[in-house]
């Protein structure tokens, strides 16, 4: 009788350990980018209110990305705290699509990969900033034909207080187009005179 009374309380105490706020500091368990692929975005962990201050930008020309080429996407979120963290991924802009393009990271010590490589968060490294947190990673286009890109993004704001209310969630998307064929034809010609 003496263990079970002791093992009723253990039991309790591992059920009910706020596990969600000390996780997530080490990055998003992956599929939270609010992607129609993903369905599901933070604020099914952390009770936040909105914010609107995310952006997600890219070293892609405006006339589109080249199938098979390598650029740099930036995430960044501006606030009045100094913890933040992110997840980004990319998908074919037509709802219910599937995830395109191959993430690479370039600061191991800030961020990772996440939701089976097709998706990128933050480490705890990559977690503090003076009112404004950038994050840089690499994304490898896909193959022609794909079409144009969704990259979706989910950020949040915390609070430091160490719980998983009061932060503040931000979302944001860019779409880029694949380059036309006449852009290929050229961007191929130039690199043969190379």
């Amino acid at each position: 009788m003496k263990k079970l009374l002791l093992i009723i309380p253990i039991t309790l105490m591992i059920f009910f350990y706020p596990t969600t706020s000390n996780s997530n500091a080490t990055g998003s368990v992956g599929g939270k980018t609010g992607s129609p692929t993903d369905g599901a975005d933070c604020t099914q962990c952390h009770y936040a209110g909105l914010g609107s201050a995310a952006t997600i930008t890219s070293n892609i020309p405006t006339s589109g990305y080249i199938p098979n080429q390598v650029y740099t996407i930036t995430a960044s979120i501006q606030g009045s705290n100094d913890q933040y963290g992110f997840e980004i991924t990319s998908e074919e802009a037509n709802f219910g699509s599937e995830k395109k393009g191959t993430f690479f990271i370039t600061n191991n010590a800030e961020t990772k990969l996440t939701n089976n490589n097709k998706a990128v968060t933050h480490k705890l490294g990559g977690t503090q900033g003076p009112g404004i947190k950038i994050w840089s990673m690499d994304w490898e286009a896909p193959n022609s034909g794909t079409g144009t890109i969704t990259f979706f993004g989910a950020f949040m704001e915390g609070n430091m207080d160490q719980s998983n209310s009061g932060d503040i969630y931000h979302s944001t998307t860019l779409s880029v187009n694949e380059a036309a064929v006449s852009n290929l034809q050229e961007h191929t010609t130039k690199k043969e005179l190379l």
